[in-house]
């Protein structure tokens, strides 16, 4: 199965980062807008077994996709699973460790792209771009809300 692994170093604590990030409100506030992601009846904060369902934009469609936390562990860490959606399999580690600057937050995705017709365009390496992407738009704008003291 592919795996997608970023790291980033943040100058917060792992406390606020992790409260931040636990609130689906601000994770569509770090997303590449381009997703257009949106949250139908999210939780305030997530939990252990909460399920989330939203939808993106993704190669000129929309998608419906359902996830369910499926750890969590204040403050360090949030594994999210695809439950419907594209791909054939997904899991989304979401680790949070304190460092001597402020903490590091580690994204390690494992997943295995869709068969048939959507496969064909759907390529592991193009969701690996999609990643790449996605982790740089979202580490600039968590730089610039910890800039802004939003996030602490």
């Amino acid at each position: 199965m592919p795996v997608f692994e970023n790291t980033s170093s943040l100058a917060c604590s792992v406390e606020g980062l992790f409260d931040f990030m636990s609130r689906p409100e601000n994770v569509v506030k770090v997303s590449n807008p381009d997703l257009g992601i949106k949250f139908v009846s999210p939780p305030e904060t997530l939990s252990q077994g909460v399920e989330l369902e939203f939808q993106i934009a993704s190669f000129g469609q929309i998608h419906t996709l359902k996830y369910q936390v499926v750890e969590y562990n204040s403050p360090s860490l949030i594994v999210e699973e695809q439950r419907e959606g594209p791909m054939k399999a997904w899991r989304h580690h979401h680790i949070y460790q304190a460092g001597p600057d402020g903490c590091s937050k580690i994204d390690r995705v494992e997943f295995e792209p869709p068969g048939g017709m959507v496969g064909f365009f759907l390529t592991e390496a193009k969701i690996i771009d999609q990643l790449e992407d996605g982790m740089f738009i979202r580490d600039q704008k968590l730089k610039e809300f910890i800039e802004q003291g939003i996030i602490s």
